[in-house]
């Protein structure tokens, strides 16, 4: 469970790993007070170098759909994400993720999408984890060439894994 909150928006999301399937499941709401929602769902493949690795990385693909004042639509994002833990600092680790959805694969309004965001956290517990971040994510309206930033800024959150 990840929940963060800037001044005007939050972001709710889960994610869950299967054990020994290398699969790696993601559902997303993401809440502006004036530049609408964002919605998500992932499926990405994961490796974790070795048991003792400092890194934790996925790839794979995100559903997304949006909704503004003024337009809709949605698209299917490609990328991943990410996760660092910095040696001989402990606890302090590194984490983000990209996805990006080109107009080929961008429907209703869009012409494209970016969602991506940043990270550095603390590991509180050994299954939680608060953090602060920099998130930006942005539709390109179709026809109108508009940009329209459903979030951009600096936000704070806890992950928690169960």
């Amino acid at each position: 469970l990840d929940i963060s909150l800037a001044s005007d928006s939050a972001r709710f999301a889960y994610d869950a790993a299967k054990v020994g399937s290398g699969l790696h499941v993601s559902a997303s709401i993401q809440h502006h007070e004036s530049d609408g929602d964002l919605a998500s769902l992932g499926l990405n493949v994961v490796d974790m170098r070795s048991p003792n690795s400092p890194l934790y990385l996925g790839i794979g693909g995100k559903v997304f759909g949006y909704v503004t004042g003024d337009y809709d639509g949605g698209a299917l994002g490609l990328g991943g994400f990410f996760r660092y833990n910095i040696p001989k600092t402990q606890g302090v680790s590194l984490a983000g993720y990209a996805y990006y959805a080109p107009s080929v694969v961008s429907f209703g309004d869009t012409q494209s999408l970016i969602d991506s965001d940043i990270r550095i956290q603390y590991a509180l517990l050994p299954t939680a984890r608060v953090y602060a971040g920099y998130r930006f994510s942005q539709v390109e309206i179709e026809k109108t060439r508009r940009d329209i930033k459903l979030e951009e800024g600096i936000h704070f959150g806890l992950k928690v894994d169960f």
